[in-house]
């Protein structure tokens, strides 16, 4: 597993800065990105792990994860979403992502699904 960080996608500024206080105990590096291009215009190491909404603006969360799993294959991806439809969760678990977790989200449920894929 790379050195990079634990990208976090989302275009709410809120959401992002809740994500960042909860993961910051962990120790791992962050980044935040406001939608899918700018997380893929990242330069560096690739992430870790990256947390992505569904719903963003430019680039919808679904095209995102297609192309963050084409660009880094082995970093594992969880959706972060208020919409829980079975549709949608099977929809990202096809196109590649590593787990589906549901807005509003749990402090615990987050570092626990972190961990996980980084030990997957």
């Amino acid at each position: 597993m790379s050195d990079g960080p634990i990208l976090i996608v989302d275009d709410d500024a809120f959401v992002r800065t809740l994500l960042c206080e909860m993961l910051a105990d962990q120790g791992h590096p962050l980044r935040e990105a406001e939608n899918g291009q700018e997380a893929l215009d990242l330069e560096g190491p690739p992430p870790r792990v990256v947390l992505l909404d569904l719903f963003m603006p430019e680039m919808s969360g679904m095209e995102a994860l297609v192309l963050i799993r084409n660009r880094w294959p082995r970093t594992p991806v969880l959706v972060i979403s208020s919409m829980d439809s079975e549709r949608l969760v099977d929809e990202a678990l096809a196109a590649g992502a590593s787990g589906y977790i549901t807005k509003p989200f749990h402090p615990m449920e987050i570092a626990s699904a972190v961990e996980r894929a980084l030990t997957a």
